[in-house]
């Protein structure tokens, strides 16, 4: 008889294959139009040619040799996540593409297609798409290279080695993780089966007849099942997308589905070959090869608890990322064109020194004018009161747009220059001033006390200073409670050397970037310097993009994983019970109790929930534990302690609920269903 059980894993393998498949294009297509073969990834430049420039060669390079592609770039759409294609090459699907644009597999991106000479002054950091071959991609990447930028990768569309690697493992780690509910369920099917197929063998039938008629049986189950549940895929996308990019949908989908299909036909026949081992007495009892069994479903139960627990916290993390970036999210989407300068490279004392000079004196004119916002932002790291707190030198643009609330709820008068310091500090506001650059020690501060728990926009997301691990990636656009520096423009009190270093680390900002764009073009000696000129959105764009990507991923590992440990517990189950049949009907009939007659499995299952609920709390121990050594030693910690978020207790409950529920209701109905049976069933 056909296994009811392989029937269920053939039919949710096609499930999984449609949803896996729908977050595999959608990821691709997100890291790069599906049309994109290859592309080069650039992470850094030499800042030895101003970007336009550099733009116009890259481009004459791409028209040159006939390589079709752009570069992408990204962006906020509205409400949506957004990109833009700035496209060259003579290929007519240029303009084509110009023209008609560019459908996207997924609904929350938007993809613009825009020429390539109007990329600007941006940094050319990023991605480079390229719709040809690797060849083609690889010759870009030479020739950018030779441009002073650093190419960190050139890839191809398919390669498991591409851009974006720890999402494309995770896409790998997550078909894993189904192969083993498919090889758990398939097998657990075979056991289950061990009468039925029993008798069929006292009937004269062999393995080989066995074994056909289940995969004649599977086989028409199989493509019943995929063609109604790939039918049903497709009247949706349809309506999502109206069916763009759906070979590439469907493609992925058919090899996946093939993949898991092998794989629980393939333990069905292996398991079912175990099974003929048996004697037809012991099979009709439905004996099992005890030890071997129990070992493989007990090490399988253990791994898949640690990478479930481990996929979980990152699916919380990413979360918790997620809605820590929502308030930062909006203040970029109204920055519009605000941009950030970039500097170029020096390369010896004096020009550093003509550097400062130049741009310094450049940023302090642009500071009495009103035509920029200062965003510097210090971490202060000495070990007093302050320490670990954000530091933040902001003029009258930046109060304007970012207004500071007081202790009162009033808003400060932007006039004489201000420290302010937040309640929880007032009392240590004499160790502020000793903090600030000697240039401002002259400088009479008013005090002020800032109200608190108020957040603080301050134009980028980058931190400087010591991170805890895994909180480095994560946005620091928000900061809570800083102590402000107010230095009012007219009075010029910051100088030329700070203005040039706070504009390295990109803190200082142009609402109208024409004003810069009008700067280095009267003055030869400024572009020397200020070689780009990239709106702040872009960058928290490429952020927001990239962690919506992990979190969809990390989330459908964390389901996949759960749903791991539900068939390995119940597989666990079934071969306890199996195994001990006769003795767990012996010890109910003695009168032991239930617990008594599972202590092992009870115990095993304890182990589990000891893992479930104190991996992740460990780990925290572990690094928390590194840190007292340093604090031992009289010496600055490289982060502050590390904690588990309530949401992550909450998870880690759910999921330890979760498991071992499900194993002990599993073992339960086993137990009652053999009580009920008696002895036959022993």
């Amino acid at each position: 008889m056909f296994p009811k059980s392989l029937r269920f894993v053939l039919l949710a393998n096609w499930i999984f294959a449609c949803f896996l498949s729908f977050t595999v294009v959608t990821h691709w297509d997100e890291l790069a139009p599906l049309p994109a073969r290859s592309a080069v990834t650039v992470t850094a430049w030499d800042k030895s040619t101003p970007t336009g420039e550099l733009r116009s060669q890259i481009e004459q390079f791409m028209v040159d040799h006939a390589i079709t592609g752009g570069r992408l770039t990204d962006d906020f759409a509205g409400e949506q996540r957004g990109r833009t294609l700035y496209l060259a090459g003579t290929d007519p699907a240029v303009a084509e593409w110009l023209r008609d644009g560019y459908t996207d597999f997924t609904r929350s991106l938007t993809t613009r297609v825009r020429p390539f000479a109007e990329a600007g002054d941006q940094e050319p950091t990023g991605v480079y798409v390229v719709l040809g071959d690797y060849a083609e991609a690889a010759r870009l990447g030479d020739f950018l290279s030779s441009k002073g930028l650093v190419v960190g990768e050139r890839f191809d569309r398919w390669s498991l080695a591409g851009a974006d690697r720890q999402l494309q493992d995770d896409h790998v780690t997550i078909l894993n993780m189904m192969m083993l509910v498919s090889v758990a369920i398939a097998a657990a099917g075979v056991l289950m089966g061990a009468r039925s197929y029993s008798i069929k063998r006292l009937q004269g039938l062999g393995y080989a007849s066995l074994l056909l008629s289940d995969v004649r049986h599977a086989a028409r189950y199989w493509l019943t099942g995929g063609a109604l549940i790939v039918g049903a895929t497709t009247g949706f996308l349809l309506m999502y997308n109206g069916l763009a990019a759906f070979g590439s949908y469907l493609l992925t989908t058919l090899a996946i589905g093939c993949v898991l299909a092998v794989a629980a036909v393939g333990t069905h026949a292996l398991a079912l070959s175990v099974l003929m081992r048996l004697s037809v007495a012991a099979s009709v009892k439905g004996e099992l090869p005890a030890r071997t069994a129990s070992v493989v479903a007990y090490t399988l139960r253990v791994a898949t608890v640690i990478a479930t627990v481990v996929l979980v916290e990152r699916a919380v993390a990413t979360g918790l990322d997620i809605e820590r970036r929502e308030d930062a999210l909006t203040a970029y989407t109204q920055l519009g064109s605000t941009s950030r300068i970039g500097l170029g490279s020096v390369w010896s004392a004096a020009e550093e020194k003509q550097a400062t000079s130049v741009v310094g004196a450049w940023l302090r004119t642009e500071d009495r004018a009103g035509h920029l916002i200062l965003a510097g932002r210090e971490l202060v790291q000495d070990m007093g009161p302050l320490r670990g707190r954000d530091l933040l030198y902001v003029n009258d643009n930046f109060l304007r747009e970012q207004p500071i609330r007081l202790a009162d709820g009033a808003k400060p008068a932007v006039g004489e220059p201000t420290l302010f310091i937040p309640a929880d500090l007032w009392n240590d506001r004499d160790a502020v001033a000793p903090l600030l650059p000697s240039s401002m020690s002259t400088v009479e501060f008013k005090q002020a006390m800032a109200a608190s728990r108020q957040q603080v926009f301050t134009y980028t997301s980058k931190i400087d200073g010591p991170t805890a691990p895994g909180v480095a990636n994560e946005d620091h656009s928000l900061a809570t409670d800083p102590i402000v520096v107010f230095l009012p423009s007219q009075l010029g009190l910051l100088d030329g050397e700070s203005f040039t270093a706070f504009a390295t680390q990109g803190r200082v900002l142009f609402p109208n970037p024409q004003v810069v764009r009008d700067a280095i073009g009267a003055d030869p000696g400024l572009r020397r310097f200020v070689v780009s000129v990239t709106p702040a959105a872009t960058e928290a764009a490429t952020a927001h993009n990239e962690v919506i990507r992990k979190f969809q991923l990390t989330l459908f590992g964390a389901a996949a994983g759960v749903l791991v440990l539900l068939v390995t517990g119940i597989g666990a189950v079934q071969i306890h019970t199996r195994r001990n049949a006769q003795l767990i009907f012996a010890r109910h009939v003695s009168g032991w109790r239930f617990t008594a007659t599972h202590r092992m499995l009870l115990a095993f299952e304890a182990a589990v929930l000891v893992v479930l609920v104190g991996w992740l709390p460990y780990q925290v121990w572990r690094v928390n534990s590194e840190l007292a050594v340093f604090l031992r030693r009289g010496m600055i910690p490289p982060f502050d302690p590390v904690a588990l978020s309530a949401t992550a207790w909450v998870a880690i409950s759910l999921l330890a609920a979760l498991t071992v529920c499900g194993a002990l209701a599993a073992l339960i109905r086993a137990h009652h269903r053999m009580v009920r049976a008696g002895a036959s069933e022993a």
